[in-house]
């Protein structure tokens, strides 16, 4: 290869869908999963239907995306404009085509009302549900791929760094929030992969708190789990702080949760069960008695979406591949007092891992 020359991955991801096309005797794929379409095409239009066939790939989308999908798609894909409907031109395209009359789609994406469309616009056709198919191959990254997700971890650890200035007493969580996401964007982010989590004192027990009017004081802990996203990859984080000195019980369950992600971190590799690591990380707060304020899984993979497939939980039926991206979040929340959640982005590798953050994780007074 040319020093000038960038390896395209569309090609050999095309190849990797019809080997899972072959093998499940199917004829063609209809994906309709936008962050699928831009997997395989690089698409990054808002209205797209992909239809993969043995001999072709055709994109299907409207006018607004005409010069767009032109400049964005590879020379192996072809793209249709329609000036009616997404489902009316996908009946032509099969009526061209050389597949056979069973197609895949993927039912997890699927709505009940287009799947309906799909019945009586196509009505030749044998759709069957083609299951995870294209999250079960989107899960293990290529290089380019991890290297885009560590950009991401990199434009969100700066823009903590800047956002740490604005945090002082009296500010509200929805001020913080909005000050974080606007540190975001100048940091190089795209878009936010999800709303931002600014949760403070008693708030910081709350999962999932949305940022509300509740104003900083002395001796709050500061939960913030936040993201970036770069070329269309996105990173996810969360740091613990505390405004003045921490108390006794803070300090406790702090170190409690930093040892549980110790404990998954290490226990995080290729060929492991990833229910595995959801009890390795699991095993420590429950020894430290704190089990029954735990009660969401352990991590999640991260891609072009901030929650991908391999789910790192209890139930989890999924092993570890190298190249998988998970986060590793246990926490302890203490209603009604305050929580405390640490989250580090971590690439699983034969024999190994690599922690892609690198902000520290300690308890740090604000």
């Amino acid at each position: 290869m040319k020093p000038e020359e960038v390896w395209d991955p569309r090609g050999l991801r095309l190849r990797q869908v019809r080997d899972r096309l072959h093998e499940s005797r199917l004829d063609a794929l209809l994906v309709s999963h936008l962050p699928s379409i831009r997997w395989l095409t690089g698409f990054t239009g808002s209205s797209a239907f992909l239809l993969v066939e043995p001999g072709s790939a055709t994109l299907i989308t409207d006018f607004r995306y005409r010069t767009q999908a032109a400049e964005e798609v590879g020379d192996a894909i072809s793209v249709r404009i329609t000036g009616s409907d997404l489902f009316a031109e996908l009946a032509l395209c099969l009526e061209e085509g050389d597949s056979g009359p069973r197609a895949g789609f993927e039912d997890h994406n699927l709505s009940v009302r287009d799947r309906r469309a799909l019945g009586e616009c196509c009505g030749g056709v044998m759709w069957e549900a083609a299951g995870p198919l294209m999250d079960a191959l989107r899960s293990a990254k290529d290089s380019s791929e991890i290297e885009s997700i560590a950009r991401a971890v990199q434009v969100a650890e700066r823009a903590l760094v800047e956002w740490l200035g604005a945090v002082r007493e009296g500010a509200s969580e929805r001020e913080l929030a909005a000050e974080l996401v606007y540190r975001l964007h100048l940091a190089g982010s795209e878009s936010m992969p999800f709303d931002p989590i600014v949760a403070s004192g008693p708030r910081s027990a709350l999962p999932h708190a949305h940022p509300g009017e509740r104003r900083l004081r002395e001796g709050d802990l500061l939960l913030v789990d936040f993201g970036a996203r770069v070329e269309g990859y996105c990173s996810d984080m969360t740091r613990m702080f505390v405004l003045g000195s921490p108390a006794a019980w803070q300090v406790e369950i702090y170190r409690v949760v930093s040892r549980a992600v110790e404990s998954a971190i290490e226990a995080t590799e290729a060929g492991v069960p990833a229910r595995s690591v959801d009890g390795a990380a699991r095993d420590v707060i429950t020894g430290a008695g704190f089990g029954d304020r735990f009660g969401h899984g352990t991590g999640h993979g991260v891609g072009l979406e901030v929650h991908e497939r391999p789910s790192v939980n209890a139930r989890s039926r999924d092993t570890l591949e190298s190249g998988n991206v998970v986060t590793i979040e246990p926490a302890v929340y203490l209603p009604g007092r305050g929580g405390v959640r640490l989250e580090e982005v971590v690439v699983a590798e034969e024999g190994g891992r690599r922690v892609l953050t690198t902000f520290p994780r300690d308890l740090k007074e604000l």
